[in-house]
């Protein structure tokens, strides 16, 4: 329709950007892109699955990988691609093999990804909120975001540690599993990059497809004395060089 045709045209130019920088892929076709910049070693994936399956996708690819490799990583992720980013160079060419999107023994994989990333801790910070465990403020006086994440991660820390059956740490888990990862969507997921050609690119600059991927990955908890808009707005300079 009209709305669609504009919104095509629109996308045009990153489109074009996008292939004279990367590759455009094709739906026969699973795009990974490998990159260094100053915030370390960016690993950009894109099944174009939606988020909460990249987010399953991202800790399972990120957990194989530190097995293969032990390292430092941390995960963004949006509706379309997801980033493992690493504080050391990943040797890509020997890691990325479809073996890495296997099923087999993907519960065994998934349980133990959900216990060595942030997944159930970002999961229970919501069940803290909603159920009352932090307080979040007066109304027009709530408490900053920052200050709301310390909060539930302490509490997190001290159940894990002393209070393991309490019921909204067991809740944390399941709902991780059940909500965030969808099990058997992300079967599916694995199966079908398994079935496409894996095309691996290595460009010489941010591709339009990572920008917005990284600009999320700005909201992981990292010691920074530059506002968000200030780095957001040195990244764009910097795609658009």
């Amino acid at each position: 329709n009209k709305v669609d045709d504009i919104e095509v045209k629109a996308l045009i130019p990153l489109f074009e950007l996008q292939k004279e920088r990367s590759v455009l892929p094709d739906h026969n076709q699973f795009l990974i892109e490998y990159f260094e910049t100053k915030e370390g070693y960016h690993l950009m994936l894109y099944p174009f699955e939606g988020r909460l399956v990249h987010e399953g996708i991202a800790a399972l690819v990120a957990k194989r990988i530190a097995s293969i490799d032990p390292m430092t990583i941390s995960l963004a992720m949006n509706d379309y691609g997801l980033e493992i980013l690493s504080n050391t160079p990943i040797d890509v060419d020997a890691i990325i093999t479809p073996d890495l999107f296997s099923t087999v023994n993907l519960a065994g994989d998934i349980q133990s990804s959900i216990n060595s990333v942030e997944m159930a801790r970002r999961r229970f910070r919501d069940i803290a909120k909603i159920s009352g465990l932090i307080f979040q403020g007066f109304p027009g006086k709530e408490k900053r975001e920052r200050h709301l994440q310390t909060s539930s991660s302490l509490l997190f820390d001290v159940f894990r540690e002393y209070e393991s059956d309490n019921i909204l740490y067991l809740q944390t888990y399941d709902e991780v599993m059940t909500f965030q990862l969808e099990e058997a969507r992300l079967r599916q997921a694995l199966d079908r990059i398994q079935s496409q050609e894996i095309i691996v690119v290595k460009p010489n600059q941010v591709s339009p497809f990572a920008f917005p991927i990284m600009v999320d990955s700005l909201s992981r908890e990292r010691l920074s004395t530059e506002k968000l808009e200030d780095r957001i707005e040195k990244m764009k300079l910097e795609i658009l060089k």
